[in-house]
């Protein structure tokens, strides 16, 4: 039973998860923002053994770091998953590539000795429901 769909922004990579997910995690380690070029990286982490790569295995392309392996769409460039060696088992895919990632909420901010300053005032900051308009 798939519980959870998901797939890279150009649509080469869908996977499958048959498992709840175990928690949502907001990651703000100096890694996390290297790798994803973001303030932090949020992951919905599941048993390695629930993701079922259904379209795209062979698009799948991974850069290995000192614990661990992050896998990407090698057309669109989609961070898709991480599987480090701190949490045999488990894999953290990213949040933004589920088909439902609205539906989910974090649970907890992880590695915030290293969080941007500015990360705790975005509820304060303008918003705007779309872009700025173009002048």
């Amino acid at each position: 039973m798939d519980l959870h769909k998901g797939s890279c922004l150009c649509g080469e990579v869908n996977y499958k998860l048959d498992s709840e997910i175990k928690r949502v995690v907001n990651c703000h380690c100096n890694f996390c923002r290297s790798h994803s070029g973001a303030a932090f990286s949020t992951f919905a982490v599941v048993p390695f053994a629930s993701l079922e790569i259904a379209k795209g295995k062979e698009k799948i392309s991974a850069f290995q770091f000192g614990g661990g392996e992050k896998h990407f769409c090698g057309t669109c460039g989609t961070p898709i998953f991480n599987v480090n060696k701190k949490y045999p088992g488990l894999c953290m895919i990213y949040l933004g590539t589920l088909e439902k990632a609205g539906d989910i909420t974090p649970a907890v901010n992880i590695w915030c000795e290293s969080k941007l300053g500015w990360v705790d005032t975005l509820s304060s900051i303008h918003s705007l429901a779309q872009g700025p308009e173009r002048k």
